[in-house]
């Protein structure tokens, strides 16, 4: 059920510090109802979060830090006591923006593992070469079909 569930979501890598804090504001746009434009991504949280609850999440990977705002569609136990939450994001330069930050985050990891794994320090540029040719074209696309 929740592979079902947290299908065509972006998993934001547990190496890179990503902060959720809640919303002051509802931000649930008129394009919640259809599902058409909208992205997810899943990420740990420590806390249990509602469906429909606004959330702004946070990653610090730039300077400035990349800020967003979504709600959750979805927030399922994980094994280690946290939480798997998925957040939607359904206006669709937030979307697009959310999947290149995550992109980012993506490379940035792939860069640390291989100079954990294979002792090779990549630049970022390097690091973003490697990663595209191996795995852009499995990243979900910003009409990935997400569930809520």
């Amino acid at each position: 059920m929740a592979s079902d569930l947290t299908h065509g979501y972006i998993r934001h890598p547990n190496d890179i510090p990503a902060q959720i804090s809640l919303c002051s504001q509802n931000i649930l746009s008129s394009n919640t109802a259809s599902h058409s434009g909208r992205i997810g991504v899943s990420l740990s949280t420590e806390n249990f979060y509602a469906i429909g609850t606004a959330l702004e999440i946070e990653i610090a990977i730039n300077d400035p830090a990349f800020k967003a705002s979504g709600y959750v569609a979805w927030c399922i136990p994980e094994r280690d006591g946290n939480f798997r939450t998925g957040l939607v994001f359904d206006d669709p330069a937030t979307a697009y923006a959310v999947r290149m930050i995550e992109q980012i985050c993506h490379i940035e990891q792939y860069r640390q593992e291989i100079k954990h794994d294979e002792g090779r320090t990549l630049s970022s540029e390097d690091a973003a070469h490697e990663w595209i040719i191996r795995f852009a074209k499995d990243f979900p696309e910003l009409n990935s079909a997400v569930h809520s």
